[in-house]
């Protein structure tokens, strides 16, 4: 933006965190969470599995957790963000466990019939390394029987060449926010840039960050699911995952509880 009056988002009046803004923005792109939560529980459920707890890892804000505690007996949810789980706790129920810890080492000492990371919320890892870090911290996660499910970040084949512009708009009650964002890839790295503004009555804040984003081989993710111990598998499409970067599945291959 242009003009000498913008602020920082962490300045502007009323607004203290873009974790405000993350519900408008994906409600305004159309984000089915009703049936994002129906495809993952149908996989989770494929071979005569019947699970009852449910570990959503990089949670947010808590909508797919808010679906999944509808069909099952028992969700946790973690996050690294202390606001987006603020915003999750006045969401769910008051005895859903929310932790707040780091995807590639925390450790809740239990297990749970399914573990999730969705939203490509992996992508968010450095490096091979920090990936193979976090998918064995969820496996440890995964009860014998139980399912592992990653919706992955884009894989090399399936970055655009030339990259993405993109602008999206939404509204809550406090307000406007624009976000606009551009990719490009370097090497096997996909950088994004974004630029935030967001209007509310106490005035317009503006902010800019940047994500390196490591871009892995459907092979790599199947990798770190098998160094974890699971058997892995990779769907490149699932129905009713509306990323359109398809799925990786681990499978404990141990006894499902009560089998």
């Amino acid at each position: 933006m242009t003009g000498g009056t913008a602020q920082p988002l962490d300045q502007a009046v009323g607004y203290h965190d873009l974790a405000a803004w993350y519900d408008a923005l994906y409600d305004a792109r159309g984000k089915d969470y009703d049936a994002e939560a129906a495809a993952l529980l149908a996989v989770a459920r494929e071979d005569g599995r019947q699970p009852r707890s449910l570990l959503d890892v990089a949670c947010g804000t808590g909508r797919h957790l808010q679906r999944f505690a509808a069909a099952l007996d028992e969700v946790a949810g973690l996050d690294r963000s202390s606001d987006m789980l603020a915003i999750a706790g006045c969401r769910l129920d008051r005895g859903v466990p929310l932790a707040e810890g780091d995807l590639r080492d925390f450790d809740l000492g239990r297990t749970f019939d399914i573990v999730t990371c969705l939203f490509s919320s992996i992508g968010h890892v450095a490096d091979a390394d920090e990936l193979d870090a976090a998918v064995a911290a969820m496996a440890r996660h995964v009860a014998p029987g139980g399912t592992l499910l990653v919706e992955p970040w884009l894989t090399p084949d399936r970055v655009c060449d030339g990259g993405v512009r993109d602008l999206v708009t939404a509204q809550n009650d406090d307000g406007v926010v624009a976000r606009a964002a551009s990719s490009h890839r370097e090497d096997d790295v996909l950088v994004l840039q974004f630029a935030w503004a967001v209007a509310t009555p106490g005035g317009v804040a503006t902010a800019e960050e940047t994500h390196r984003m490591p871009l892995f081989t459907a092979e790599r993710y199947l990798a770190a699911v098998e160094h974890a111990g699971l058997a892995g598998e990779w769907r490149d499409q699932v129905d009713g995952l509306g990323m359109g970067r398809g799925l990786l599945i681990g499978r404990h291959s141990g006894s499902a509880r009560g089998s």
